[in-house]
């Protein structure tokens, strides 16, 4: 199972900041994410489809527009190649007869940008341990 620590999230920050499509799908994609993979949570900031900046101490302070939350088993089946049926998309991970992903916030800058930001998220599948 991936750690999803602080290397895990500087290796995914690396392949979006070098995917000429997230750049492309993003190019209106500026928005704080709060991502929590079960007792690890980041604010990763999106600018125009880059991680600009990943905030790895959270706090009362740290602010963002939406949020991800799921045990960190529910993301380790999400990053696999090909991952188990309802655990191939935030969606289905997020539906009420699954419940694996709380989405939290402003959902309404999730949706606008659903398509960069899936693609950002697809790109974890590939990041190396």
């Amino acid at each position: 199972m991936p750690a999803f620590d602080v290397r895990w999230v500087e290796r995914w920050q690396k392949m979006v900041n070098q995917d000429s499509v997230a750049r492309l799908l993003g190019r209106h994609f500026n928005a704080d994410v709060m991502l929590e993979f079960g007792p690890h949570a980041y604010v990763v900031s999106f600018e125009h489809g880059e991680i600009n900046r990943v905030q790895h101490e959270i706090g009362a302070e740290s602010a963002y527009q939406f949020a991800l939350r799921a045990p960190a088993e529910t993301w380790a089946k999400f990053v696999q190649p090909v991952p188990p049926p309802m655990y191939n998309d935030i969606i289905a991970m997020s539906h009420t007869l699954h419940g694996r992903l709380k989405i939290e916030g402003d959902v309404k800058v999730m949706w606008q940008n659903l398509r960069a930001f899936a693609w950002a998220l697809d790109l974890m599948r590939a990041v190396k341990e």
